[in-house]
């Protein structure tokens, strides 16, 4: 059957047209790779806002882990309950172990304000919330993991890899029941995300 050349003309408008739709749907970044700016290795987890490499300009590094609390002199010491992972350096000038800036960067990724686990997943071919590149083995989860400052008990799309539960669980507690420290209660005003489930 041979088509007319009005109906060539329509399938290749329409074939373009879908193509231009694809193309302007928004995609997500959740997981993409960010970074904090000029800051020193945190103690622990971090939220920089505004990250300017991120769609909702939220860079979250989530693990919690904390540098063990010993002298050192050298890396292998501040590493030895996990040396496969390096998260940690000596500070030959302190004699401290702390957290690598490097595995820091490495760790930190794109996330977004969320309600539900299920906003931090790709919803079909129109509404992909998770970059195809991402480090997070694991998925995401909406989860609260700050307890200080502008994001204090609001929940983000974290990759659960970095996830420790026991503590994701306390503070989604504390939180619920505005009993967080630095969020609900010692400060002048709650933060907005306190005594919501």
């Amino acid at each position: 059957m041979i088509q007319s050349p009005v109906s060539t003309l329509r399938a290749l408008f329409g074939a373009t047209a879908l193509v231009a739709l694809l193309a302007a749907c928004p995609k997500g970044d959740v997981g993409a790779p960010c970074n904090h700016g000029k800051v020193e290795p945190p103690q622990s987890k971090l939220v920089t806002f505004p990250a300017l490499s991120c769609n909702e300009l939220l860079c979250v590094y989530a693990d919690s882990d904390v540098a063990p609390d010993a002298a050192c002199t050298d890396a292998a010491q501040c590493n030895a309950a996990d040396p496969g992972v390096n998260r940690f350096t000596c500070d030959t000038t302190s004699g401290q172990c702390e957290l690598r800036i490097e595995f820091v960067l490495e760790r930190s990724m794109c996330s977004k304000k969320c309600s539900t686990d299920d906003d931090c997943k790709d919803a079909g071919a129109l509404n992909k919330v998770v970059v195809e590149s991402t480090k997070c083995a694991s998925g995401f989860s909406c989860t609260r993991i700050q307890t200080l400052g502008e994001f204090c008990c609001e929940k983000l799309c974290v990759c659960r890899d970095d996830l420790d539960e026991a503590t994701v669980s306390k503070i989604q507690n504390d939180c619920s029941t505005c009993m967080q420290t630095g969020c609900c209660t010692g400060v002048d005003v709650p933060a907005p995300a306190c005594g919501k489930p």
